[in-house]
């Protein structure tokens, strides 16, 4: 195992960084976020997430050393379990919490090479990003881009709902998201605004090819300015009662739509 350090006090400075981290000014600051759980920390390493060390109770180092020994490289933090509980966010914690660097992608070589990508304008909740980001790894999408109002992606509520695909697929908080949309354009990508305004059926558009899905704020949609910018806006076309679907249930349902066109093209 690498160095492994012991804490017992809530004061020393790990452990106020890790605490920092639950809010997004200390992640910005640290350029790092918060990894809770077995599982998902598991993702991170076997992904390739650059890992600055683990914080881990007496209680798990007892049980998974095993594990920790298959990450030699990495530092590990022990600490009490009650001192764990207390850091740990969860009503019931694993025992182990990985602090790392947040991913760097380039943003113009993704967009220049990107295929299907989805675009998020102004999403609010950390659930529905988090699921969006999961269907779209599901899916194979390229990427995951948000307009700088949009849901932290790093956000611990995020990274647990994607079930690791956070570790997958490049998540972009873009500066202007109208420039994008352009660039896109420019590239022949295909802007699919999901809006009922003069909207075509989803299964009629021909989103096979290079595609970018637009999703809006939960509450007010997408602006008038990106709705006029997309080549097409389509709906997800319903026959029960329900007058409307949340915003990662629809993202989802159209990811899962471009992925059976393209599938069902390349088949035909």
């Amino acid at each position: 195992m690498a160095d492994q350090i012991r804490i017992t006090s809530i004061s020393n400075q790990i452990i106020k960084e890790v605490r920092s981290l639950r809010n997004k000014k200390g992640r910005i600051s640290a350029q790092s976020i918060l990894l809770e759980g077995y599982r998902l920390v598991k993702e991170a390493v076997d992904s390739g997430a650059e890992i600055r060390y683990f914080i881990v109770s007496d209680s798990f180092l007892a049980k998974e050393e095993f594990f920790l020994s298959q990450v030699s490289n990495i530092r590990v933090v022990q600490v009490p379990d009650e001192l764990f509980g207390r850091i740990s966010e969860t009503q019931t914690p694993q025992g182990i919490i990985a602090v790392a660097k947040v991913p760097i992608y380039n943003q113009k070589d993704i967009i220049k090479n990107a295929s299907q990508v989805i675009v998020l304008e102004n999403l609010q909740d950390p659930g529905n990003l988090g699921t969006i980001i999961r269907s779209a790894d599901a899916c194979g999408f390229d990427a995951v881009l948000l307009s700088k109002e949009s849901a932290d992606p790093y956000n611990p509520k995020v990274i647990r709902s994607t079930m690791g695909s956070i570790f997958h697929i490049p998540v972009i908080i873009v500066e202007d998201i109208y420039q994008v949309l352009d660039d896109l354009k420019a590239r022949k990508v295909f802007l699919a605004a999901a809006h009922t305004r003069d909207a075509l059926p989803c299964w009629n558009a021909d989103m096979s090819g290079n595609v970018a899905i637009i999703i809006g704020n939960e509450g007010n949609g997408l602006s008038d300015m990106i709705i006029e910018k997309a080549d097409r806006t389509i709906m997800i076309p319903m026959t029960g009662r329900a007058e409307s679907l949340n915003a990662s249930a629809a993202a989802s349902m159209l990811i899962y739509e471009c992925m059976r066109q393209r599938v069902k093209n390349k088949i035909c």
